[in-house]
């Protein structure tokens, strides 16, 4: 007594030309085991879901990470002289900084932009004195620039044109307090004595001791007047909307005499960090995936040896052992896409309301979190390579998985297939 499968399959053996009746016949033959198909998908679906919301959560981490490392000091993007990477010196300066600013202020995308120059100098106290990186900005522009302003915990930011804040740690080993007198002995550009009286109106405090024990940062104004140079800064820092919009901003100000270095640049161990925890994750992906193929493969392992009756009968009426073949292909296809889709709109479901929403971190983690300007919460961030990385390697991994034994299809000899089968 044949089934509806060989029914089926018979008619399309003496219907060649019906395109669509042996992928018809594939789904159908996938609900003959509704548990046994549901098993396969659920676990195509899970690896999907997982990739994607793991990857996702990763890239939001990973954003907020970069967003909170250059919301410091550095920026999204610095246009700066291009010798200053190899000699950052007084040197290497340009001229007209307002104008430049003022263009790159119109760009698109652009939330703040502010001129520095930097130098190295003596600071001096009574009679404590010790070398500190002196940094003339832009009051204004740098409270968008940057978290320092907001890390003042005594007095209050640059305010007037002989104004001053510097780190905890330099305040200490100075001994020195909000309202005294502050001497700055540096160089200028031509090899002069670069002398500036300031009074001290802030102490910051960042967590990060190398900047707390420091920095010093004066007024550009008064910088550009004390070590000679005139309307000249060393670098424009540059703030965006969106760090994903980075590289079209600087291809856009690819044709300037400048150069256009990205917080890639600025800050490389971010970026070796970053590459390698994506490799331990991807690392972990590949894994699951590899247990997600295996339970795969057994699943068609145990289809090929329950239906050798049915292929038998195929066989036996006229059916190619490829066209048997591409059956059992499209029936891996259908299974691959239907987890694929699940475990796309579970996936994409958890990361928009994780995106909205965040995980809360709590307790000590939080306090410190916070201390270092960063969220309590960590937010998920839609990540391309999750979209696409599970269903890519679900979609090669299962036909894949499917084809090996499969292949036992065509060593198949009708009359043994169907003796063996009854």
């Amino acid at each position: 007594m044949t089934t509806e499968t060989e029914r089926a399959a018979a008619h399309a053996v003496a219907e060649p030309r019906a395109p669509g009746l042996v992928p018809a016949i594939a789904w159908r033959n996938l609900w003959r085991n509704t548990r046994r198909t549901w098993l396969t998908v659920g676990g195509i679906a899970f690896a999907v879901m997982l990739l994607l919301v793991v990857r996702s959560i990763q890239n939001g981490m990973f954003k907020t990470m970069i967003d909170s490392g250059t919301h410091l000091l550095s920026g999204h993007v610095q246009i700066q002289h291009p010798n200053y990477e190899a000699d950052p010196s007084l040197q290497n300066t340009f001229a007209d900084g307002a104008a430049l600013e003022r263009r790159v202020a119109a760009m698109p995308h652009v939330l703040a932009v502010g001129q520095r120059a930097n130098a190295h100098a003596l600071v001096s106290f009574g009679e404590r004195s010790y070398g500190a990186l002196v940094m003339g900005v832009e009051p204004a522009a740098e409270a968008q620039l940057s978290t320092l302003p907001s890390s003042v915990r005594t007095g209050k930011y640059l305010d007037g044109f002989r104004d001053a804040v510097i780190g905890a740690g330099l305040a200490r080993d100075l001994e020195i307090e909000v309202g005294d007198e502050l001497v700055v002995l540096g160089s200028t550009r031509d090899g002069t004595v670069a002398a500036l009286s300031v009074t001290l109106t802030g102490i910051f405090e960042t967590g990060i001791s190398d900047i707390d024990r420091s920095v010093v940062q004066i007024p550009l104004p008064a910088f550009q007047e004390a070590f000679g140079l005139g309307d000249e800064a060393q670098m424009l820092v540059v703030r965006l909307d969106d760090i994903d919009r980075i590289d079209d901003f600087i291809a856009a100000g690819a044709g300037d005499r400048l150069r256009w270095r990205s917080w890639r640049e600025l800050m490389p161990e971010v970026v070796q960090m970053i590459q390698l925890k994506s490799f331990s994750s991807a690392l972990l992906f590949m894994i699951l995936s590899l247990l997600v193929t295996f339970s795969a493969f057994n699943t068609f392992v145990m289809m090929v040896f329950e239906r050798r009756r049915e292929f038998g009968v195929l066989l036996a009426i006229g059916m190619k052992p490829g066209r048997i073949l591409q059956m059992v292909q499209i029936e891996a296809l259908c299974l691959t896409a239907l987890g694929v889709a699940i475990g796309l709109l579970l996936g994409a479901a958890i990361v928009l309301y994780v995106g909205h929403v965040g995980i809360p971190l709590g307790g000590a983690g939080a306090q410190l979190l916070q201390s270092f300007h960063l969220p309590d919460r960590l937010y998920a961030a839609m990540s391309r390579d999750g979209l696409l990385l599970g269903p890519i390697l679900m979609f090669v991994a299962i036909p894949l998985a499917a084809l090996i034994p499969s292949m036992r299809i065509l060593k198949l000899h009708p009359v043994d297939a169907m003796r063996d089968g009854a």
